[in-house]
């Protein structure tokens, strides 16, 4: 095992080998896998910033900041998908990382949702559509499903890739059949995300990264 540059688990194994055997064999070692990451994201860890230029993550990739003038008072952010454009009267770091943190919620609650119906389209337990959906900023909590059908998910979801957002997704989804995570739960998982062991290693080891 190893971090990317990225701070991001890397499993080297046979290529024989397929995903979900590999996730199988580190999901029955968490607590070894864990403080590996923990200790290796100790020597490489660095503050995130937010001037022009700095790394920042959005669907699983990193994309440099540009930061430029308003042109009246409000600002505004932009994607083009090679650079995150923020126009703003301020660029100090708490100015940018707020006018960020807007944008971060605004394509969220657009994407996750987007997500949470295709998704849910897909699983013939889902009687009422679309699913209700909220956001939240969490710091231990990627999602969960109310006795009502709410799902709420965590912003900081946006950060990931789109395969760990479905999977997150796919997870509270069984949750509107069965509330807890009996065997009827991990059935329906399978028939939605047969990759969600890998899927939840990847988050697990990620997390950090995510949350910042």
């Amino acid at each position: 095992m190893e971090l990317d540059k990225l701070g991001g688990l890397v499993v080297i194994a046979p290529r024989h080998w397929s995903e979900a055997y590999i996730g199988s064999i580190l999901s029955e070692n968490t607590s070894r896998v864990q403080r590996f990451i923990s200790t290796a994201r100790q020597r490489q860890a660095t503050p995130l910033n937010y001037g022009a230029g700095t790394m920042h993550l959005y669907l699983g990739e990193r994309y440099p900041l540009e930061l430029k003038p308003a042109l009246g008072r409000k600002s505004n952010v932009s994607f083009n998908g090679h650079e995150i454009h923020i126009q703003s009267r301020q660029h100090d770091a708490e100015s940018v990382r707020k006018v960020l943190q807007g944008w971060y919620e605004a394509r969220a609650m657009k994407v996750l949702n987007a997500r949470l119906q295709t998704i849910a389209a897909r699983a013939d337990w889902v009687r009422i559509t679309p699913v209700p959906m909220k956001l939240r900023r969490m710091k231990r909590t990627w999602g969960n499903c109310s006795s009502s059908g709410l799902i709420k998910l965590n912003t900081h979801l946006i950060k990931a890739p789109l395969s760990v957002i479905d999977s997150v997704v796919a997870h509270e989804i069984c949750h509107l059949q069965e509330m807890n995570h009996g065997k009827a739960f991990y059935a329906l998982l399978e028939q939605l995300n047969p990759n969600w062991r890998a899927d939840r290693l990847r988050l697990r080891s990620d997390a950090r990264l995510y949350l910042q």
